[in-house]
């Protein structure tokens, strides 16, 4: 190779090194995803989707996967004859609902309480049940198999225990699920719960969303 040869040849070395360096730099400065800062929650990234499944809400209409699309949900597992985590966190609920009054109706989240006794739960029994709470929780019961294969998806435990006098009671999570508009999971919060401290993280999580779009 001959003196002018061997310049052309560095010179295109040259070059390609350049390439490849400015796309690396690219690569490393592109900006992180946008991220909530949530105070009392677990942000989930990427999110999970939910599988397919099937209930009925408090109406005896069905409640599918598709009553999570188009909006933000949070999910609460309990059952109607608990005595006390679940009367607690439905009250925090109900004042979560009323602390988010001033956003768009778009953006507000939709409450939905899923019970996982279903045996006793009837859709009448749920709908008297979360109404003494707000107006506007939703709630699902189902199946045994539908109630555990939705549990499941969302890793929440809940077992039946039986009780000296022959009735039982229902040992459970008092998690709250927060589920996308695209009904995926993205934030888990465990508790105590307070109605504040989740509505300034959910408003994180709708600031934070919208501005990636």
């Amino acid at each position: 190779m001959n003196k002018s040869s061997q310049v052309v040849v560095g010179a295109a070395v040259a070059i390609v090194a350049a390439l490849a360096g400015m796309l690396l730099s690219r690569s490393l400065v592109q900006p992180a995803p946008q991220v909530p800062a949530l105070s009392v929650g677990t942000w989930l990234e990427p999110g999970r989707p939910l599988p397919e499944f099937m209930l009925v809400d408090q109406a005896g209409n069905p409640f599918s996967k598709e009553r999570l699309q188009g909006r933000w949900s949070v999910l609460f597992f309990g059952f109607t004859s608990c005595p006390d985590i679940c009367p607690t966190t439905l009250t925090t609920l109900g004042s979560f609902e009323k602390s988010l009054q001033d956003l768009p109706a778009s953006d507000r989240p939709q409450v939905v309480f899923v019970s996982v006794d279903p045996q006793r739960d009837t859709p009448d029994r749920v709908d008297a049940y979360v109404k003494f709470f707000s107006p506007t929780i939703q709630g699902a019961t189902g199946t045994p198999e539908a109630t555990a294969a939705l549990a499941d998806a969302l890793h929440v435990p809940y077992a039946v225990t039986p009780l000296p006098d022959g009735t039982y009671t229902v040992d459970h999570s008092s998690a709250l699920f927060l589920v996308a508009p695209d009904a995926a999971l993205r934030a888990i919060f465990s508790s105590p719960h307070d109605a504040s401290k989740l509505a300034a993280d959910f408003r994180q999580v709708v600031s934070r969303t919208s501005a990636a779009k």
